[in-house]
């Protein structure tokens, strides 16, 4: 029996914060929810013990709802609350992986991998090289030596053990007031395995770290793993499904068996002005419940932002904002289905000459991630694309040299694999242009 162990139960001394900084908000959402969110789907955790204060109880009991997931009291220290969570375990626990909640970018290759490795080790760390050079000190102003740097490694979590050994490690060593379990083990003569780390797998400790923490939200993804699961008979809306990417998409479905459903203004079978919200309101009735709704449409037009007219803003902002916000809200897709919003690699920073364009990308990123965490029920997710060649592109970028470019079905091949997904939502997902191996 495999349990987790979690722990929230740091006081935020160092972040120099009233609340713990487990407790703070990373991109709308509590630091250690988003790490919970990451263990929850694997099935191998009977058991998820969340080791925290015990004024934050409460607080927890209202965020969380999984019947895996207990709460046990920390204590005053990172090694009172690792042996508190291990007793709370039980004796019929054969394995425990312990992790920092305030690492929030743990990624489930590393679960997994740490999982495998339990089969064959008893004790297990997470590392990485460390880049800096170390130092050995005896007074914080003078340098004692230099290690080699290359036999020395970052921690991290999480740590694995087999559950006997680890709990008579802190037995033995209840007065050592270790910071780091696998420290606890090689007290006892333990060889330690090491799992290779990650290194955006931070702990968040300082403000500093939680501005870090934050821009790397901004560019999460987790590649996405694949998938058998099939799409024969399902139905996706796809506005836009006449241009580059939404007509190569609409290809794919059909290969797959599925049913892709072509809105916008020049489709032969559902024609529609989507920047009209009661004409998209009918067409989706009628259409009734839907499997997802992939929204490709945009528009895009070159020029300085003072020398646009009234009419041009107004459609830059129509066409690339409400002709996706109004199939959004009234798209009835069914419990588990997709929402998929096509943004644009010009959203992490305003271009010159298409202000409103990469403005409307950045909103849509920035709307599908609220979305998401509002309907918990779909998989809401954000597509980035770098520069694509689509006839938008092309028209308004004439000289681009079509080796730089992705092409429209690149981009559709990873819709259509996130659409074969069943627990990814609140995503940003970029697609890069690979790069051509060496000759």
């Amino acid at each position: 029996m495999i349990k987790a162990i979690l722990l929230l139960s740091g006081n935020g001394s160092r972040f120099g914060s009233d609340v713990p900084k487990q407790f703070l908000n990373l991109s709308g959402k509590k630091i250690y929810l988003r790490t919970l969110e990451t263990f929850l789907p694997f099935k191998e955790f009977s058991e998820i013990l969340l080791v925290s204060p015990k004024p934050f109880h409460s607080e927890i009991l209202k965020e969380v709802n999984d019947p895996r997931i207990r709460i046990v009291e920390g204590g005053h220290t990172r090694q009172d609350s690792s042996y508190l969570g291990l007793l709370a375990c039980g004796r019929e626990t054969t394995h425990v992986v312990i992790h920092d909640g305030v690492r929030p970018f743990i990624s489930r290759k590393i679960i997994q991998s740490h999982l495998e490795a339990l089969k064959t080790h008893a004790a297990i760390d997470t590392c990485i090289p460390s880049t800096d050079t170390i130092v050995h000190v005896k007074r914080i102003d003078t340098i004692k030596s230099i290690p080699p740097r290359s036999e020395y490694m970052r921690g991290q979590t999480p740590q694995s053990f087999h559950y006997p050994l680890i709990l008579e490690a802190h037995e033995k060593a209840s007065d050592q007031n270790a910071s780091d379990d696998c420290q606890l083990a090689l007290s006892l003569g333990h060889p330690v395995h090491i799992i290779p780390g990650s290194e955006d797998n931070i702990k968040i400790t300082n403000e500093l770290d939680l501005f870090l923490a934050e821009q790397l939200m901004r560019r999460r993804q987790r590649p996405l793993p694949p998938s058998q699961h099939s799409l024969k008979g399902k139905r996706f809306a796809i506005t836009g499904g006449t241009g580059g990417i939404g007509s190569a998409l609409a290809s794919l479905l059909k290969k797959e068996g599925a049913t892709p459903l072509i809105l916008s203004k020049s489709s032969p079978t559902y024609p529609i002005d989507l920047t009209d919200f009661s004409a998209t309101q009918e067409l989706f009735d009628s259409l009734g419940p839907l499997d997802g709704l992939i929204n490709c449409v945009g528009y895009l037009s070159i020029k300085p932002f003072h020398a646009l007219t009234p009419d041009e803003i107004d459609r830059l902002i129509t066409t690339n904002l409400h002709a996706l916000l109004y199939p959004c809200h009234a798209a009835k897709i069914k419990p588990g289905g997709h929402i998929v919003n096509l943004s644009s690699s010009s959203y992490s920073r305003g271009r010159k000459s298409y202000t409103l364009y990469s403005s409307a990308k950045a909103a849509i990123v920035n709307f599908t991630q609220g979305l998401a965490d509002e309907r918990p029920d779909l998989q809401i997710n954000a597509i980035v694309p770098q520069r694509t060649a689509t006839p938008m592109r092309t028209t308004n970028f004439p000289d681009e040299k079509p080796s730089s470019l992705l092409s429209p079905q690149a981009v559709a091949q990873e819709i259509l694999t996130l659409l074969k997904q069943t627990q990814t939502t609140a995503s940003l997902i970029e697609v890069r242009k690979s790069t051509p191996p060496p000759t």
